[in-house]
């Protein structure tokens, strides 16, 4: 009995958890704007490369999340999550093929919001949380490769943090 309470609960609370992602698919050029922050990639670079015998498509790839919301965005931290505290989104390239130490996905990260605050008469910089400054882009470049003649296939699974009020 203790176990099968035990499963139902684990259930709903990785039901709870899997419903607060957003995943998304993004087209080359059209950014989807989500909360004030607009999420998409740019293609720097395209060849087309031989890897054991085998053509491929190979793309340098920029991922970014920019805010656009017209203010700061503050982040708390999740300590129930140390892995992904500071990961704004991840992207997932869906038909790459990972081979020759190729990506995947990729994930762009907000940066640490410090704050000064004085101890025992010494003044010293405490986290706080994360910021993304109105106006400001965060990237991650990606070098993924596709069979020959296909275009990225990009999705964006926003991570949820918390923001600070």
């Amino acid at each position: 009995m203790f176990s099968f309470r035990y499963c139902i609960c684990f259930f709903f609370c990785f039901l709870c958890t899997v419903s607060r992602a957003q995943i998304m698919d993004i087209e080359e050029k059209k950014p989807v704007v989500v909360n004030g922050i607009e999420f998409g990639y740019i293609i720097k670079n395209e060849q087309t490369k031989s890897v054991s015998k085998e053509e491929y498509a190979r793309f340098e790839i920029t991922l970014y999340a920019t805010n656009k919301s017209g203010c700061t965005r503050l982040f708390a931290e999740k300590p129930s999550e140390p892995e992904t505290q500071n990961v704004l989104a991840i992207f997932n390239c869906i038909n790459a093929n990972g081979k020759r130490l190729t990506s995947k996905n990729g994930h762009v990260q907000v940066k640490d919001f410090i704050v000064q605050v004085k101890v025992n008469d010494k003044t010293t910089g405490a986290k706080a949380g994360y910021i993304l400054r109105n106006g400001e882009t965060i990237k991650d470049n990606i070098i993924v490769l596709l069979p020959l003649n296909e275009r990225p296939k990009i999705q964006c699974t926003i991570n949820y943090l918390p923001e600070l009020q």
